[in-house]
C-alpha cells in the first residue's frame, strides 16, 4: 500500500496551510525570483537575446513580450534599452513597485552604457542557458542601435512610463496584471515572447500555449526556460510526479500558485499542436531515483526521458 505524503517534504506542508490564512498572507513577503537585481536581469536579457540571434538574423526583436517579470521588470527594461520598441510584462500577481524598477533602469544604463560583458556562471552559478561566449553582444546591440536605444530624451520617456505602467497609451511599456485570456493582447502584434523558469507556475497551461500562439506575429519567436524540479515541495527532486492530486492539493494549500507538474514530453505536445517548429532545443538531465510503483496514477505513463529531465531551453518560431 502505497504511504500518502511519503515524499513530501513537512516544511512547504505547514507553509501551505498557513496560506490558508488572510492574515499570515499579508505577513509574509512577497517576492518572485531574482528580477529585483540589475545584473540579473542584465544576464537573463542577453542569455535569451544571444541564442535568438542565432535565429532571427541577428535582430532585436521589436515588440517583446515576457511572463512571469516577477520583483521587476528589469529583464525588459534591458530589452527596451537593446533597441526593443515595445515591451508587455504578463503575470498573475503584481511583485514589482515603481521605485525598484527606476532603480534597476538606472543601474541597467551604467551596464548598457558601459557595454558590460554579460554576467557569468561565477556570479550567478545556476543560470541557464549559458551562451557560448560572455561578451557583449555588440554585433546585434550595434553602436547605431545604442545611440537610439540610449538617447536621452528617450530614456526620459521610458523613465516616465515606469511611473504608470498600466496607461494603455504608453508608447514602450504595458503591463497586463492579472492576465487570464489571449484577447488582452492585439493579435499577431509581438516578435518575441519570452519566459524564465515560468511555465512550470501556470495551471491550464495549454490556454497559455494557445494565447502565445495568437500574441505572436507571423514567423514570430518564442524562448522558455522551464524548470521541472518539485521547488523543494517534495524531498526527492522529481517526487512531485509520486503525489496523486489530493495529496498535492493538501500539499500546495492555499498558495496562490505552486508547480503544475507538466512534465518536459506535454510542452513539446504543445508546441507541435499550437504549430510551432522547435529550431533550439536543451535538455537538463538529473538521476532518477524514483521506482515506477512509486509513480501516483496520473503519471505512471511517464516516459524515462520525462523522469531524468529536469529542466529544458526551448526556441520555437510560429509557423
Amino acid at each position: 500500500m502505497k504511504i500518502p505524503f511519503r515524499e513530501a517534504r513537512l516544511k512547504p506542508f505547514i507553509v501551505g496551510i498557513l496560506k490558508y490564512s488572510a492574515l499570515i498572507t499579508k505577513l509574509m513577503p512577497i517576492a518572485a525570483g531574482a528580477t529585483g537585481n540589475a545584473r540579473y536581469c542584465y544576464a537573463v536579457w542577453m542569455r535569451h537575446l544571444t541564442y535568438l540571434s542565432k535565429y532571427n538574423g541577428g535582430k532585436v526583436p521589436v515588440n517583446v513580450a515576457e511572463l512571469g517579470p516577477g520583483d521587476s521588470i528589469g529583464v525588459g527594461l534591458a530589452a527596451l534599452l537593446s533597441g526593443a520598441e515595445s515591451y508587455v510584462a504578463l503575470d498573475v500577481i503584481k511583485y514589482w513597485d515603481n521605485n525598484r524598477n527606476i532603480r534597476i533602469l538606472d543601474e541597467l544604463l551604467v551596464l548598457f552604457r558601459k557595454r558590460e560583458e554579460i554576467p557569468d556562471n561565477s556570479e550567478f552559478p545556476i543560470l541557464q542557458p549559458v551562451p557560448e561566449n560572455f561578451d557583449f553582444p555588440a554585433l546585434v546591440i550595434t553602436n547605431e542601435i545604442l545611440k537610439t536605444s540610449l538617447d536621452p530624451e528617450r530614456i526620459a520617456k521610458i523613465r516616465s512610463e515606469l511611473l504608470n505602467p498600466g496607461n494603455e497609451g504608453n508608447t514602450f511599456i504595458r503591463y497586463k496584471i492579472p492576465w487570464h485570456d489571449k484577447g488582452i493582447i492585439e493579435p499577431g502584434t509581438v516578435d518575441f515572447i519570452l519566459s524564465h523558469t515560468v511555465l512550470q507556475h501556470i495551471d491550464g497551461i495549454e490556454n497559455t500555449y494557445t494565447a502565445m500562439q495568437a500574441w505572436l506575429k507571423p514567423s514570430g519567436f518564442m524562448a522558455h526556460l522551464i524548470d521541472f524540479k518539485s521547488m523543494g515541495f517534495t524531498k526527492k527532486w522529481n517526487a512531485h510526479w509520486t503525489l496523486s492530486d489530493w495529496e498535492w492539493r493538501m500539499l500546495v494549500g492555499g498558495r496562490k500558485f505552486s508547480i503544475n507538474r507538466e512534465p518536459h514530453s506535454k510542452h513539446i505536445e504543445l508546441h507541435n499542436q499550437n504549430c510551432f517548429n522547435i529550431l533550439f532545443l536543451k535538455i537538463e538531465h538529473k538521476a532518477n531515483e524514483l521506482k515506477r510503483n512509486q509513480l501516483a496514477k496520473r503519471f505512471s505513463s511517464l516516459s524515462d526521458d520525462d523522469l531524468s529531465t529536469s529542466g529544458s531551453y526551448i526556441i520555437c518560431q510560429k509557423v
